[in-house]
């Protein structure tokens, strides 16, 4: 695809518009000027057909359900996600307002001449200067009042170079968050590098963020750039910061002070531009007041704090969402789309949806597989929604065995009760892992921290369990 922003060539246009409509018109009236080929499709044409245009841009009227529109944007988006698009209206009004939802929606004015339209586009595809491609970069999808208000403070600050605190239940979508930050701040050009905190082993992690000189220790046997440095003059998105150790705490507040730091084995500083965008799915004010959190860092990096909702407070925009992901991953899959039948969407509204936005996702992308609906019923069936339920009596310390279990034991040849207990112990051990990961949503340092176990500890005795999520 050329780039959009390359005003000096042929542009090739989608026009998503029934036949003989004011858009298939225009189309045939922009043609005629040169440097134009349009294509005009349905809006409910298939989205290979749309991708087989390869446009660097679509227009398209508004409809009078808002949501039908913004289903095609969502359409386009994911065909390319840094795609302009164009809504066609005579009511500069209702055009306008799509473009609270996404940053590149410009509004064209149809009561222009077909010669002004066309310079008006070419205005509007003016190259940014240092707007990354967006290969990486996925729309923030949602209506909600909530999601708004998080998209309005996202475009205020995403240009300002200033550090971001972005805080939410896991799934909610904060990588999501530090990507557009990127993707519209002037860094975009630059790498955005991530540190999950979660997966990197305390022993590891150092070396990984910082990096080592050779002969830092046994194996090292030339110098390796870390990842901090792989970041200059782009973002450094730290995910799960609240599992940090206080050790690693204090070399990230000298990276946000000093702007400086030193790979391991190393005895100079080196000198790093990088903008920090944190994100955590825990308090880190309560942590800060348990001693688990330095208040400098912590205050340091809420120079800004956005907090993403949760997906139950967010019912209006389920609907987009599943559809969304409905259309992408049949997209993706080449699958035919499925129709979401209205039980599933009663359902979808109704449930608590502890996982937020991930599991949503996932349980689209298994319906897409198995080609049926029913696995939702069974998924998300009421009798298993006990999270909305926190007040339950369920007895979390009753005996994982029933009495048939223990039976066996006895009547085995080899019984014992050095046995009996072992198997036992390593039931409820088991339970207890799973409760302690379920609870931290599978965020395994802060389950240690829960357990009251070292993070080795559990590591290992989730790999002898055999335990996943």
């Amino acid at each position: 695809m050329s780039q959009a922003g390359d005003i000096e060539s042929d542009l090739k246009i989608l026009i998503l518009g029934e036949e003989n409509s004011a858009l298939s018109v225009l189309g045939e009236s922009l043609g005629s000027l040169g440097s134009c080929l349009c294509s005009t499709m349905s809006d409910v044409s298939s989205m290979d057909q749309m991708a087989d245009v390869n446009p660097d841009l679509a227009i398209l009227s508004p409809s009078p359900d808002s949501i039908s529109t913004m289903f095609s944007i969502h359409r386009l988006k994911i065909i390319d996600p840094a795609i302009p698009i164009f809504i066609a209206s005579s009511d500069w009004t209702s055009a306008d307002s799509f473009n609270c939802s996404f940053e590149d929606i410009y509004c064209l004015n149809m009561s222009l001449r077909p010669d002004e339209i066309l310079n008006d586009i070419r205005e509007k595809l003016r190259p940014d200067t240092g707007r990354g491609a967006g290969s990486d970069f996925q729309a923030i999808i949602g209506q909600s009042h909530d999601i708004h208000e998080v998209r309005k403070r996202l475009r205020r600050i995403a240009d300002k170079d200033i550090t971001v605190l972005i805080t939410g239940e896991t799934g909610t979508g904060k990588e999501l968050i530090a990507r557009a930050i990127h993707y519209y701040s002037h860094r975009s050009q630059s790498p955005m590098v991530k540190v999950d905190c979660t997966s990197l082993p305390e022993e590891l992690l150092e070396s990984e963020v910082f990096g080592f000189q050779r002969g830092a220790f046994t194996g090292a046997y030339k110098d390796k750039p870390g990842r901090l440095e792989l970041a200059d003059k782009g973002t450094l998105f730290i995910d799960e910061i609240g599992d940090l150790s206080l050790s690693h705490q204090v070399k990230f507040l000298q990276v946000l002070e000093d702007k400086a730091f030193s790979r391991l084995g190393g005895t100079d500083d080196k000198d790093v531009d990088v903008r920090v965008v944190a994100a955590t799915n825990v308090d880190l004010r309560k942590m800060v007041t348990e001693g688990l959190f330095r208040k400098d860092l912590y205050y340091r990096l809420k120079v800004v704090h956005l907090e993403v909702p949760p997906l139950r407070e967010r019912a209006e925009d389920i609907k987009l969402l599943a559809r969304y992901f409905m259309d992408k991953y049949c997209y993706e899959f080449k699958r035919e789309p499925l129709e979401i039948p209205d039980d599933v969407l009663d359902l979808f509204l109704n449930y608590h949806w502890p996982g937020n936005i991930r599991e949503l996702e996932n349980v689209i992308r298994r319906v897409i597989v198995v080609r049926a609906w029913d696995l939702v019923f069974e998924e998300l069936h009421p009798e298993k929604m006990e999270i909305q339920n926190p007040s339950s009596d369920k007895d979390m310390s009753a005996t994982p065995w029933s009495n048939d279990e223990i039976e066996k034991f006895f009547q085995s040849d080899d019984f014992s009760l050095k046995k009996i207990s072992g198997a036992y112990v390593a039931e409820v051990e088991s339970v207890a892992i799973l409760k302690a990961l379920q609870e931290t949503g599978w965020n395994r340092a802060k389950a240690a921290r829960l357990l009251k176990v070292s993070y080795k500890t559990l590591r290992n005795r989730i790999a002898e369990l055999d335990l996943s999520p």
